[in-house]
């Protein structure tokens, strides 16, 4: 019994992550139970993560949010300074959790998204990671959308295995865009950019955008039952840069 239970956690977490990610009940604290969430003053960045000063993990701080599985021990989060950029460290020991960020940002406005990581030990497993069973990831971001008329989506922006940067992937109900991968740039601050209005149309075409609700990030090792260590920067929101007059 405990061999089969043993195989069935990473299935059992994968469709909670899935059904957190795209069922209203289960997202009820992303889209319902809000409080201090950040909005704009339309100018043209807004920042939605800065660990300068480190924020209160437990109890979680006004305005985040920290996503636990009852099966998996959380990941493991400290905040430093990593070659002298303040900094969230996030591990993971065949474990899973998601710090997330409340906001209200109108991405036809703030079609860019900015960040900084640093990937420190990557995950090494050869499990497929195009699949459920491989689908874990040195550094991700989850970013939570509505609609005008209420319908609720989610993707992540992941750092792939072996995927690279440009690659999309599909998982059993989760859209990923891939913005870089391999083993080329670790150890060392990438600063990365993103036209998330454009990968947004790119995964749901439609004349019409929506608001960015919350934007998670986290590590995971739980499917491969691996060891991984990331840290991330600053993460913005930017306006779109006005066309150069002649």
């Amino acid at each position: 019994m405990k061999k089969f239970i043993s195989h069935l956690s990473p299935l059992l977490t994968f469709l909670t992550l899935t059904s957190f990610v795209f069922s209203t009940g289960c997202a009820g604290p992303i889209y319902k139970a809000r409080n201090n969430e950040l909005k704009t003053d339309h100018a043209d960045m807004v920042t939605v993560m800065d660990f300068s000063k480190p924020i209160s993990i437990n109890p979680i701080e006004p305005g985040w949010y920290h996503y636990t599985f009852f099966w998996h021990k959380p990941m493991g989060v400290d905040f430093v300074t990593k070659e002298n950029v303040p900094a969230i460290r996030l591990n993971s020991n065949n474990s899973a959790s998601i710090i997330i960020r409340h906001v209200d940002i109108d991405l036809d406005e703030y079609p860019f998204l900015s960040w900084n990581w640093f990937i420190e030990q990557p995950i090494t497993s050869t499990k497929n990671e195009k699949f459920w069973w491989g689908d874990d990831h040195p550094a991700r971001l989850v970013i939570f959308f509505q609609t005008d008329s209420g319908k609720k989506r989610s993707m992540e922006i992941i750092w792939g295995n072996r995927l690279k940067g440009g690659d999309y992937k599909y998982t059993s109900l989760s859209h990923h865009y891939v913005a870089r991968g391999g083993t080329d740039d670790l150890n060392r601050w990438i600063h990365e950019e993103v036209n998330l209005l454009q990968i947004y149309h790119n995964i749901w075409p439609g004349p019409k955008p929506a608001k960015v609700m919350a934007i998670g990030i986290f590590t995971d090792s739980d499917n491969t039952n691996g060891k991984t260590t990331c840290y991330f920067g600053t993460v913005s929101m930017k306006k779109q840069k006005p066309a150069k007059q002649l």
